[in-house]
């Protein structure tokens, strides 16, 4: 990898560069070591690349325990202005609180 990285003019920061192996109920739960000299890549138990929480067992638990508390204050937030006002008031609410932390 460093070798093509070089060969494309693009440097890799191994300083924050980390692995993640994904583990199956199928598969052996060998040790992995990958790194580069001296230094040794850090092995992560979860990692949140492009703003999607996943784990290495490739579940959505993290992912839902995180929008959780998010959902339940922007649902109340909506359901007092359902009483007060109508729908086309609180879809804009809806759109721009809950449905983009579910997208």
């Amino acid at each position: 990898m460093i070798k093509w990285f070089a060969a494309s003019k693009l440097v890799l920061n191994l300083d924050k560069t980390n692995i993640m192996k994904v583990i199956t109920k199928n598969s052996s739960h060998s040790t992995l070591h990958i790194g580069y000299k001296e230094d040794n890549i850090e092995r992560m138990a979860n990692t949140k690349p492009l703003g999607l929480q996943s784990d290495n067992h490739i579940n959505w638990k993290n992912c839902i325990e995180q929008m959780v508390p998010k959902s339940i204050s922007t649902s109340y937030a909506i359901r007092s202005k359902i009483q007060i006002s109508d729908m086309s008031t609180v879809k804009p609410i809806y759109c721009a609180c809950i449905h983009s932390v579910v997208k």
